[in-house]
């Protein structure tokens, strides 16, 4: 196949119309078509419509394949998985565990066994409340905000220069309107910041208690913007003040997206919390607008670790807040980091609002904004459920020689041994006692770090299958076809995949983590014939 057919296929996607699944290659192309399995020599099997021969394409040149539009074939009938060393999360239900092997019943899997030392955590409840959002393993229900027409209506003063002169006519002035690329791109299953400081968001995916978790990769040191609760409100018109005949009021309507100042805060996200993440701090702001209109701004204090990430690297945040109680806290890498409490400017007062002193109320979105204008940023994993109020992480209580049992219930959290799981009953004894424990109960339990053997780089080869709503299981295929993939796993030997819950496959895709933002269009691939 020549290098001008591949070009067509690979980016001449528009005539085909919506596709099932999108093959993207390691130089940023993408090949919409149904991927048909794994065949020798790990070449991944591929066909179009359009093509009277099946493509067999080599897996080294491959980022990963976004299965369906990442809409799994049918539902998951729950949400528990167990993590592994290696870190996988096989999704399923947890039947029997002792100090020699796991057991495991999965959709994903079947019924498979595992040895205990391979498992570093147990998550019944991953949750902790309603799920309302995993992802972005598609483009839809993202914004990308892009400055608005700018309209201005001329001030006129009839007394300028000592004469009366008539009131000239309202004249409209727009600027002209050049079309500029977005800030943020979505491949895969993430977004990435291209240049500029337009913010990304969603609208209308937080409550009023809201768990939400992100992963992030980063380059020329961290800085970006967090908006929570957000209302996305657009400026209020300036009001003409009573008894002023000399000027006539102007409206001036635009989109502001710099980062310094709370006009330009507010006009970004509109009524909301910002949160500034940088290397050795973070900072927390309310913005928006009060009853009478007027932008508003307020530094809201808190206590802090000694978190410090370094000038390129890749974290899990996560940030939770209640909103009811004035309460929010953020974790990094499931170690605690900081906290507001007793927040006024967090609550929503039904009895106040209506009042010309109060701040208008927050809303219910979420966005992300860089404030280098050039810094390569990468947006993955977004998870944001209810919060069931847990203060404590269970990896941020994590334990060199005990194992870490923290209930669904946000308040009791236990430290000593898991001696075992039969009959969806946790056994637990430190101590002072032995407790038996329904796993319904339990939010997530972490094993100690001293019984678990190191982890081992994956062999060459390795595939990530990724589950909806959460889990991946990772392993080197020894053959797959369009609905089932069998590896050779670390763990577990040869695991046979049901695909019919997976999203998508990984082949290359997180080395290194801002591959997208590498990746050279110039450099066509050439599948074999």
């Amino acid at each position: 196949m020549n290098r001008t057919l591949l070009s067509l296929i690979a980016l001449s996607t528009s005539a085909l119309g919506a596709a099932e699944d999108v093959l993207r290659f390691t130089n940023g192309d993408q090949l919409h078509g149904e991927y048909k399995g794994i065949g020798e020599d790990q070449t991944v099997l591929w066909t179009r419509a359009d093509l009277a021969a099946q493509l067999s394409l080599k897996s080294k040149n491959i980022r990963h394949i976004v299965l369906q539009g990442a809409a799994p074939q049918k539902d998951p009938n729950l949400f528990s998985y167990i993590t592994l060393i290696n870190g996988d999360q096989i999704p399923g239900r947890v039947i029997n565990f002792d100090d020699k092997t796991l057991e495991l019943e999965s959709h994903a899997v079947g019924k498979i066994s595992l040895p205990t030392t391979a498992v570093a955590g147990i998550n019944p409840n991953p949750f902790g409340g309603k799920l309302m959002y995993v992802g972005p393993f598609s483009p839809d229900g993202w914004e990308v905000l892009n400055p608005q027409e700018i309209k201005v209506i001329e001030e006129v003063d009839p007394f300028a220069g000592g004469e009366e002169k008539k009131e000239e006519p309202k004249v409209e002035k727009k600027e002209e309107k050049k079309k500029e690329e977005p800030s943020w791109k979505h491949a895969g299953s993430s977004w990435y910041h291209v240049k500029g400081t337009q913010p990304l968001i969603r609208k209308d995916c937080m409550g009023e208690s809201s768990r939400l978790r992100f992963r992030i990769s980063w380059r020329n040191r961290l800085n970006v913007n967090v908006a929570l609760h957000a209302d996305f409100m657009q400026p209020p018109e300036k009001k003409k003040e009573e008894g002023d005949n000399n000027k006539k009021a102007g409206i001036v309507r635009a989109q502001v997206f710099g980062f310094n100042g709370m006009s330009n805060q507010a006009n970004s996200f509109g009524n909301s919390l910002v949160l500034n993440i940088y290397q050795t701090y973070f900072s927390l702001s309310r913005h928006g607008y009060d009853a009478n209109g007027q932008p508003m701004s307020q530094r809201l204090v808190h206590t802090q670790s000694g978190v410090q990430l370094p000038n390129s690297g890749d974290a899990t945040i996560e940030i939770r807040s209640d909103r009811n109680k004035g309460l929010l806290m953020i974790f990094i890498n499931d170690q605690y980091a900081a906290q507001w409490e007793d927040l006024p400017r967090l609550k929503n007062d039904e009895e106040e609002k209506d009042k010309e002193s109060t701040d208008l109320p927050l809303g219910n979105g979420f966005g992300i904004q860089c404030t280098g204008t050039s810094d390569p940023l990468r947006l993955s994993d977004v998870v944001i459920s209810e919060w069931n109020g847990i203060k404590d992480s269970a990896y941020s209580m994590s334990h060199e020689k005990r194992d870490i049992v923290l209930l669904g219930n946000g308040t009791d959290r236990y430290s000593g041994e898991v001696t075992g799981i039969k009959n969806n009953t946790v056994t637990f004894k430190n101590a002072y006692s032995e407790l038996q424990i329904p796993l319904s109960e339990v939010s997530e339990i972490v094993f100690a770090k001293s019984a678990k053997p190191e982890t081992k780089e994956p062999a060459e080869g390795t595939i990530t299958a990724r589950f909806y709503p959460t889990g991946k299981i990772s392993g080197v295929p020894l053959t797959s076809q369009r609905n089932t993939l069998q590896l050779n796993h670390p763990a577990a030997a040869q695991l046979n995949v049901d695909l019919s819950t997976a999203i998508s496959l990984e082949f290359n895709d997180d080395n290194p983590f801002l591959e997208t933002l590498d990746e050279e269009p110039n450099q066509p691939l050439v599948p074999e014939e």
